[in-house]
């Protein structure tokens, strides 16, 4: 498996606090079976003081020669959707593998006023957006619409591997956004051993069993090594808009 969604670097946000914490997560990764993982620190996020390039870069080396190969460990981010964000796309090593694709994050449990608009200017910048955990916002989760037009707009969508685990509403939600085709990638989320490991064996259990090995697959191998390649997804369903709202201001800017 590839992982696109990890706290894997050290002493940088809320994942792993050491380097140790950091090759100690990475094990609990290689036992599940995976075999890249995409670093993704967070940016923008007020809770922490945003990385520069620099800080990425060495702690992303210290744990790539802490583990010596045995694990394939990339450059990423992820990036809360703020306006500062059009500023900074220059910086490489925020997208996934230097690819076009970038882990972005909404700013809160809802869905902001105008958000589409920075989704917009970022695809028409090039910007392959991954939505990471829609599960965990209450707006797409009392209304999958919202979803499907971001979907239809050219964004990607991302689930957290324990949402699947749970014998919950969420979990009945993202399987149904997995059978709809809103659904493109499933990741560990991971922080530490301790809190939030990563899940994703279990979880790629459970998605077989309820929509078949086929999308599994794609879900947990083939999109994530497609991105990190930065490749088109081979797995992206063609979704139709059920939102009139967001995707009757997306036409209307490309109609002029």
């Amino acid at each position: 498996m590839i992982d696109i969604h990890c706290h894997i670097l050290p002493s940088i946000d809320d994942g792993a606090r050491t380097l140790e914490e950091s090759l100690a997560l990475a094990e609990l990764l290689i036992n599940e079976g995976v075999t890249t993982v995409v670093a993704t620190p967070h940016v923008f996020d007020l809770r922490f003081p945003t990385p520069t390039r620099d800080q990425i870069l060495d702690r992303l080396t210290q744990v790539q020669e802490g583990l010596a190969g045995r694990l394939n460990v990339v450059c990423g981010a992820e990036v809360r959707l703020v306006p500062e964000v059009v500023a900074v796309l220059d910086r490489k090593e925020i997208f996934i593998n230097t690819s076009p694709y970038m882990l972005v994050e909404f700013p809160s449990g809802l869905i902001p006023h105008g958000i589409e608009h920075l989704l917009f200017e970022l695809t028409s910048s090039g910007v392959r957006p991954i939505i990471a955990h829609p599960e965990r916002n209450s707006g797409f989760l009392s209304d999958s619409a919202r979803l499907s037009a971001f979907v239809a707009m050219g964004c990607y969508a991302q689930l957290d591997a324990p949402c699947l685990l749970r014998k919950n509403e969420t979990r009945r939600v993202a399987l149904r956004w997995i059978e709809t085709g809103l659904i493109h990638f499933v990741a560990s989320d991971s922080h530490r051993c301790q809190w939030r490991p990563p899940q994703l064996a279990e979880a790629r259990l459970e998605v077989e069993k309820e929509c078949g090995a086929d999308v599994t697959r794609a879900l947990f191998v083939e999109n994530p090594q497609a991105a990190v390649e930065g490749e088109p997804l081979p797995f992206a369903p063609e979704v139709k808009p059920q939102s009139k709202s967001v995707f009757s201001w997306w036409q209307g800017l490309w109609r002029g």
